[in-house]
């Protein structure tokens, strides 16, 4: 076939077509002052229906075609704006605070971490579009020398072949950056990887470590993790391969402490470990669709977890004892000391707050944690306990908080809930003192306006009302008894924003700071000594 056969078939446009008025092969718009390649002019045609009613239509020469059949589906998450503030660590924290209070350090790991591993996983991307680009040019390249009509040819999709392509590439292959956040119960483990999975709109599994077992034994084994992913992206391998696993509760898998000879096997400790180690470095999974009707042949899927996201989590119970014996075995002095004996390891010990931050690999390994296992997660961020007034902020800023999510069931059946400072302080004291962290707070809530939720909906109060005597009360009766709150009818609203109003300047006169120069500034400070110094917060009226 000649070329210029080819030409009136279509298959290349001949430059004389659309030749400007200069010669040249481009057309210069006079309005617009932009270039238009010869390949993007829009031919017209005009034709007639069946009805002998003329009918005009266009399209782009160059453009490619429309429709379903030619949309190409975005398998990977992208990322890559062209203004790069858009997508950041910056920003990943900035929407983290939105919902998570506190723990800073925490966030600004789990940012760092998400940013680069999918900064990884679109680079992987680049170097497979690269070589396909490259691949089909040179095709082309022999397709215009020997005359034969192809329009596209497809490079060959195996994994095989970008590998030996990416070894000749001298671009350096980043590597996984797996995640261990440990912290105690209710510090915001779970509520940080669920908030980034949101914000990144990618798969999101969660898996409890506890019923994990080695393969063979009754129990779930470590590819249940890989399924309940596949199953959360509607079985799209592609778009799985870039989710977030989170395996919770994986201080669980610690071996046991062995003392002397023991016969009974560990199947859900080290083994496990052992199982989990080529996963979060990087394996094909082969994972069975057991959904369906019955009777029906099971699919199969094959899974890459090259370019998903690990994160552990778990409180790790004890681990600050662990910390405390080695950084205490540091300092010791004397002659001979040993740990415990001297004491004085006691005067270069970090505060029991913020013990966890001086956690290394070597106190993980003596928890109970293989090396291997923790020399694949690169990234290790301890999780604060909660202060109370990170507890009373819980309580109020998130966008979902606990009391708006409250106050907006309320006004749906037409009551307004409102709570003073007071009472806010109270309940963060006493969710704190449970020791159960933020996760308490939901408990604490749901018992003490049980009986306000039960009699309230349609009835004549519109106005609740709880003080510091409401939570106060609550706090010392048992899970059977009850507590009322204040309750104002629609003609007390006046009432009620007055009883509202003069506890709230009850808490603002408790937090008037005395003048640098006031002598009784001790006195002043020590007036709340039944409990620590209260925090400001937002008044609500």
């Amino acid at each position: 076939m000649t070329l210029s056969r080819l030409r009136r078939a279509g298959v290349f446009a001949s430059p004389s077509r659309f030749r400007s008025p200069v010669g040249s092969q481009y057309y210069t718009s006079p309005d617009t002052s932009r270039t238009t390649s010869i390949c993007t002019f829009r031919r017209h045609y005009t034709s007639r229906d069946s009805h002998g009613e003329g009918f005009s239509t266009s399209y782009m020469t160059g453009a490619r075609p429309s429709g379903p059949l030619f949309r190409r589906a975005s398998t990977v998450p992208t990322f890559t704006y062209s203004n790069q503030q858009h997508f950041s660590p910056r920003a990943i924290k900035a929407y983290l605070d939105n919902y998570v209070i506190g723990q800073e350090h925490a966030k600004m790991v789990i940012s760092v971490a998400v940013y680069n591993h999918y900064l990884r996983a679109q680079n992987l991307e680049d170097r497979k579009r690269r070589m396909r680009k490259e691949f089909d040019n040179r095709l082309r390249s022999d397709v215009i020398t020997e005359e034969i009509p192809v329009e596209s040819v497809q490079p060959p999709q195996s994994k095989a072949f970008f590998v030996a392509e990416t070894e000749e590439d001298d671009t350096p292959v980043l590597e996984k950056t797996n995640v261990l956040l440990l912290g105690p119960t209710g510090s915001g483990k779970t509520l940080l990887m669920q908030t980034v999975a949101k914000v990144l709109g990618v798969p999101f599994a969660m898996v409890d470590c506890t019923s994990l077992t080695q393969a063979g034994y009754i129990g779930d084994d470590v590819d249940t993790c890989v399924q309940r992913l596949l199953a959360s992206a509607d079985y799209d391998v592609e778009k799985a391969e870039f989710g977030i696993v989170v395996l919770d509760e994986c201080d669980k898998l610690a071996k046991p402490v062995r003392v002397g000879f023991s016969s009974t096997k560990d199947i859900s400790g080290e083994g496990v470990q052992q199982a989990l180690l080529q996963m979060l470095e990087g394996s094909t999974v082969t994972v069975t669709r057991k959904t369906g009707p019955a009777g029906q042949t099971k699919e199969s899927y094959t899974v890459n977890t090259n370019n998903i996201l690990f994160v552990l989590s778990g409180a790790f119970v004890g681990l600050e004892n662990i910390i405390e014996e080695r950084v205490s075995d540091k300092h010791a002095i004397g002659f001979k000391a040993a740990p415990g004996t001297t004491g004085m390891g006691k005067f270069f010990m970090p505060s029991n707050a913020h013990i966890l931050n001086y956690v290394e690999v070597q106190d993980l390994t003596k928890y109970g944690m293989i090396p291997e296992l923790v020399g694949r997660i690169p990234h290790i961020s301890p999780l604060l306990p909660l202060s109370e007034s990170d507890m009373l902020r819980i309580i109020t800023e998130p966008k979902n908080s606990i009391m708006k999510q409250y106050e907006h069931s309320f006004r749906m059946f037409g009551v307004e809930l409102k709570f003073t400072a007071l009472a806010l302080q109270a309940l963060a004291k006493s969710a704190l003192q449970q020791g159960t962290g933020a996760r308490g707070l939901k408990g604490i809530m749901a018992r003490l306006l049980l009986n306000v939720n039960y009699e309230l909906p349609e009835s004549s109060t519109k106005y609740v009302l709880v003080t510091e005597s409401v939570v106060k009360t609550f706090m010392n009766l048992n899970e059977t008894e009850r507590v009322r709150p204040f309750y104002f009818s629609r003609g007390e609203q006046y009432r009620f924003l007055s009883e509202l109003a003069n506890e709230n300047q009850v808490a603002q006169s408790l937090l008037v700071e005395p003048p640098a120069h006031d002598t009784n500034a001790e006195a002043v400070s020590g007036q709340a000594e039944d409990g620590p110094t209260p925090q400001r917060v937002g008044f609500i009226e």
